[in-house]
């Protein structure tokens, strides 16, 4: 059976995980760093904002791979998920192995010490007609390149669990040499559309809403807050 993805190319005002939930609606996935910092994943249960947690509201069935060992544990026995341990550069260690339509690798390319190991690591998770999701944070956006602007120096701002930084450009390229092929790419904007307002109230909502409606219609997509990339591997 044939999986078909819907496909957003045209400018839309993308929201990260709100179009990798649209992405995994009734598939089969795989969700690698799937904690989302170990001091941080219990907070955006509470407040209903665990992507993980939302993703499996949707899917047909959700499988999550993490470093993070206690974590992990202590996530497959309180909330009774399916989940493992595994280094996502090492992922042919990884005591889970099975074939997904969908794998996502959600602001965690940058983490990584060898993201062309976990690339390759990948494809064996992916069946014939799969795709793998990949967001990263965009260098070039606009409020880094004011920061920049300002004279606030990258180490003041910068991620400490960091390692690299991708453009389109060097994505793209990546990619294509490790034996992927590009099905979409896009920028988005922000996280999410539900969650874009939340901590402002009145009349600073109001203003906030006024100033981001000009920035979304203004503002060159290149550059938004981050990179989406859909992409397969070649000869699927």
């Amino acid at each position: 059976m044939k999986i078909s993805f819907p496909i957003s190319f045209n400018r839309q005002i993308l929201y990260r995980k709100d179009e990798i939930i649209r992405l995994c609606e009734n598939k089969k996935v795989l969700h690698l760093g799937f904690i989302q910092h170990a001091h941080l994943y219990q907070k955006l249960i509470e407040e209903g904002n665990w992507l993980h947690n939302k993703i499996g509201m949707v899917a047909s069935k959700l499988v999550g791979i993490d470093f993070l060992r206690k974590e992990v544990n202590r996530i497959r026995e309180k909330y009774n998920m399916e989940c493992y341990y595994g280094d996502v550069c090492a992922l042919d260690q990884c005591e889970h192995q099975d074939k997904y339509d969908v794998v996502v690798c959600g602001e965690l390319i940058e983490h990584l010490e060898n993201p062309g190991l976990a690339l390759e690591g990948i494809k064996n998770y992916l069946n014939r007609e799969a795709i793998l999701i990949i967001t990263t944070p965009n260098p070039w956006s606009w409020t880094r390149l004011k920061l920049l602007k300002r004279g606030i120096l990258e180490k003041e701002w910068l991620n400490p669990e960091h390692t690299c930084w991708f453009s389109y450009a060097t994505l793209s390229n990546f990619l294509e040499r490790k034996g992927y092929s590009k099905v979409w790419y896009t920028y988005y904007y922000d996280e999410s559309k539900e969650k874009e307002y939340q901590d402002k109230k009145g009349l600073i909502r109001v203003w906030y809403k006024m100033k981001d409606g000009i920035r979304k219609r203004i503002l060159p997509m290149h550059y938004f807050r981050g990179l989406f990339f859909v992409y397969k591997p070649k000869g699927t």
